[in-house]
């Protein structure tokens, strides 16, 4: 968890451990910040008396212990006991602790099939993409066939972990089932650029020329596709290839050497490698 400095209360002295994010914390400003982090994974288990006790002891924040004792003892809802806290203590802006709020409840009515999309959508968001498919996978099997909307959703992020992987042959297989569940428009172009980036032009366009029926969508994957590209011209990426390329120019028109350009391949190389390690732990 990243430094805070510690503004209310006490640094306690044992930390609390909590458990569903195998995370210690020694003070009520990591408490909020794990909130509003991870507000699309809280449930009922973050309102432990433990919890409560351990603001009071260890944290020496009586007064807000006082009133969440008194809202656990009340059977508060779980919005209250965050929306407490956070505004408590005063660490975020009002908008973040509304945001907050407003994630926390939307979350309450979820069945279990739905909390466990969220966490494995969470992973997903934070780009872990192997632990997230690995969650998908779990929960495919453990949900009913008939929820054909929440398989349908599960699936598409499948498809979409695929692709941050640069699996686009898997990728294109999970959008397509998506497809088959519930027909979403948005899972069969996802499937239809997932085969674009997998297949080389001439293969993609004998694809499309044999399935009449993606006419419409392949044209709307290709107005997504140039838009994309343009966004792409503006990133850093697409200025460090221009820069790659200078030198690559330079050394061949001065017959110089292109030591500088495959050094700095390298760099670009190994810290692509960092980063997809990154996403598959």
């Amino acid at each position: 968890m990243s430094q805070i400095i510690l503004a209310t209360g006490e640094y306690a002295s044992k930390p609390y451990f909590v458990e569903k994010f195998y995370v210690n914390l020694y003070s009520i400003e990591e408490l909020c910040y794990l909130l509003v982090d991870r507000a699309e994974l809280l449930d009922q288990d973050m309102m432990q008396r433990d919890l409560v006790q351990w603001m009071d002891e260890q944290c020496g924040l009586n007064e807000l212990a006082h009133t969440l004792y008194s809202l656990l003892n009340q059977n508060g809802s779980l919005v209250a006991f965050v929306g407490t806290i956070l505004e408590y203590v005063n660490l975020y802006p009002e908008e973040v602790i509304a945001q907050t709020e407003q994630t926390v409840k939307s979350n309450e009515g979820l069945n279990p099939y739905e909390r466990k999309k969220a966490k494995a959508d969470y992973m997903l968001q934070n780009r872990k993409y192997f632990m997230a498919l690995k969650q998908y996978y779990s929960l495919l099997e453990q949900m009913p066939e008939t929820d054909k909307i929440l398989r349908g959703a599960i699936l598409h992020n499948m498809g979409v972990t695929c692709t941050g992987m640069f699996m686009f042959k898997q990728a294109a297989d999970w959008f397509m089932q998506a497809y088959g569940q519930d027909r979403n428009e948005e899972s069969l172009e996802m499937y239809l650029a997932s085969l674009r980036m997998y297949y080389e032009d001439k293969e993609y366009i004998t694809f499309i020329a044999d399935h009449p029926e993606y006419h419409d969508a392949s044209l709307r994957v290709e107005r997504r596709m140039e838009q994309a590209s343009g966004q792409f011209e503006g990133t850093d990426e697409n200025r460090m290839l221009f820069t790659l390329q200078v030198f690559k120019e330079e050394g061949s028109s001065t017959g110089g050497s292109d030591v500088q350009y495959y050094q700095e391949i390298e760099k670009l190389t190994v810290s692509l490698k960092e980063q997809y390690r990154e996403y598959v732990s």
